[in-house]
């Protein structure tokens, strides 16, 4: 075997090799010792040069059969595609031999992609594996190797978007072909902030980033982990540079004139919303505010903005403690004016959501009769509806303990803490709606809890509303067999349990509960989300991974 793989490296007549001869020298990397081990790294290299510019070279034979899907693949198509495997193999059986050496053969291959991402190719049966293997080659030439990425990035990115193949290549169907592309990117920008710049500061940028963000739902249908995984972990390597700045900067790079939020919006709202530190809340409250007035188009971007603010605000109580906790909050932009804002249009929209609410589950709305848009159906909506009000309902508490909290941190006994939020709540008419949110629905499971939650919080240490609310009854409820009233009226409240609550109502005039109510949660897109657990430090395409 040495003496045969010695012979071919020496061949410069090309044309001469034979697919089944590489075949046998990739089947000779899994022997132990393996020929490389003896083999001069220089002669491989050069050998493995030539071949792919002789490829290129010779590109048009690749065409052979491409008018017949079903005839099969013609020699010169079987040799490029073991070509581009043997590459892979080797520089993953020996990164520190063969990363350096084998960097010349990145514009071959690049070249060759050019010319097998044609559209006619790009999908079809002759020239998915060539592809497939090809990037999996470049992506391990590039895995830790800057050099190997100075000279790529220029191929893939500096240049004009219809010489560059991301674009080309990002119109696969085949998630096998969009693995090794996300891959590929995401070794080449690892840690590099222009690089990372470039994916959000130039039209071609945009445009990749835009191609690989709208794959995430789909992939999610597919159940297609690893290549989700890799779009995620390119979203998280962006953000990482800079938490508060780098997740709005992509965001608005991927911001279209037709639509009020756009398809990679949204999957950034869905990665920003899986991170343990949240955007800047000035972000998170331009963009409440912006897509508040248009649910009709907008409502899984604004649930996902109500669970960033929420988590926002969690990270604030929980440094209430520290100094400076007032001041952080006006640099943030949490300041009372901000607060007041979203509090109205928060109980603007339960109101609104609340009076269609019948409509809206019949599928029965004249006030969107004339809309084009179509209307999510069945169980999308419910899910909307559910996330929509139950989302905003803990918002409020969530502001309400914040504001308590920042208060009681300053030690001044007499600031108004949240009073304010109170206070407008209650000049607002935001009671009844609220107080209806009190009956169980097992179309609604969480909004009940959360709103007895709210009701504590809005009634603590506030006679006012405490006034109010002795002598309020629940609004009807949406008619619905499954609907069970728990009668919240003076001097007759139970709880579920059948334990006596105060005669006041839920609270006793402390805004203490009587019993235990549990805080459930129903954030879908964290059920959703996944933990990218690959290995940057290696290249990641095995041998015969693929074949």
């Amino acid at each position: 075997m040495d003496g045969q793989a010695q012979f071919q490296f020496q061949q410069t007549d090309m044309a001469l090799v034979s697919g089944e001869e590489v075949e046998r020298l990739i089947a000779g990397l899994k022997t132990t010792p393996s020929w490389t081990d003896q083999a001069d790294t220089a002669a491989v290299s050069q050998w493995i040069v030539r071949g792919w510019a002789h490829l290129g070279a010779h590109r048009d034979r690749l065409d052979l059969g491409l008018a017949q899907p079903d005839s099969p693949v013609g020699a010169p198509n079987r040799l490029a595609t073991v070509w581009a495997r043997l590459t892979r193999d080797l520089v993953s059986a020996g990164p520190t031999k063969y990363q350096d050496a084998l960097r010349p053969a990145i514009a071959h291959i690049v070249k060759l992609l050019w010319f097998t991402s044609a559209v006619a190719r790009l999908d079809h049966p002759h020239f998915k594996a060539l592809n497939q293997s090809s990037l999996q080659a470049l992506s391990n030439l590039n895995t830790l190797n800057p050099r190997a990425i100075e000279h790529t990035w220029p191929l893939l990115m500096d240049c004009d978007a219809r010489q560059s193949i991301l674009p080309r290549l990002l119109y696969t169907r085949n998630n096998r072909v969009l693995l090794p592309v996300g891959v590929l990117v995401l070794n080449c920008v690892h840690g590099d902030r222009g690089r990372i710049d470039s994916l959000t500061d130039t039209p071609l940028g945009r445009d990749v980033m835009r191609m690989l963000l709208e794959r995430l739902d789909a992939l999610l249908d597919d159940q297609t982990e690893m290549v989700f995984e890799v779009i995620v972990k390119l979203v998280r390597e962006i953000v990482a540079l800079e938490p508060a700045t780098e997740g709005p900067k992509l965001y608005h790079s991927q911001a279209t004139p037709s639509q009020v939020l756009s398809p990679g919006q949204l999957a950034v709202l869905k990665v920003l919303d899986s991170l343990a530190l949240p955007p800047s809340s000035a972000f998170l409250l331009a963009e409440f505010a912006r897509l508040a007035p248009r649910l009709d188009s907008a409502w899984q971007g604004f649930v996902l903005l109500i669970h960033l603010l929420v988590s926002r605000i969690e990270i604030f109580i929980a440094a209430a403690p520290s100094s400076g906790h007032k001041d952080a909050l006006e640099e943030d932009a949490m300041d009372d004016p901000h607060v007041e804002e979203v509090v109205r249009t928060s109980i603007r929209i339960l109101k609104e959501v609340s009076d269609q609410r019948s409509q809206l589950m019949s599928g029965h709305d004249p006030s969107r009769a004339t809309s084009s848009r179509p209307e999510p159906e069945g169980e999308d909506k419910k899910r909307s509806i559910n996330q929509i009000l139950s989302g905003l309902v803990k918002l409020i508490t969530h502001l309400i303990e914040l504001k308590n909290s920042a208060a009681a941190s300053a030690g001044h006994p007499d600031s108004r803490g949240a009073a304010f939020i109170q206070d407008l709540v209650r000049t607002m008419d935001g009671f009844p709606v609220i107080l209806s949110f009190t009956k169980f629905d097992v179309d609604f499971p969480y909004l009940r809890e959360h709103a007895i939650v709210l009701l504590k919080y809005l009634l603590k240490n506030n006679p006012d509303n405490q006034a109010v609310i002795r002598d309020l009854e629940p609004l009807n409820a949406v008619p619905t067999p499954t609907t069970r009233t728990v009668e919240l009226q003076p001097g007759r409240a139970e709880s579920e349990s059948g334990s006596p609550l105060d005669k006041h109502g839920v609270v006793d005039s402390s805004g203490s509960l009587g019993g235990y109510v549990s805080l459930a949660t129903s954030h879908t897109s964290r059920d959703q989300r996944r933990s990218f657990e690959g290995n940057p430090n290696k290249p990641c395409y095995d041998n015969c991974d693929g074949k």
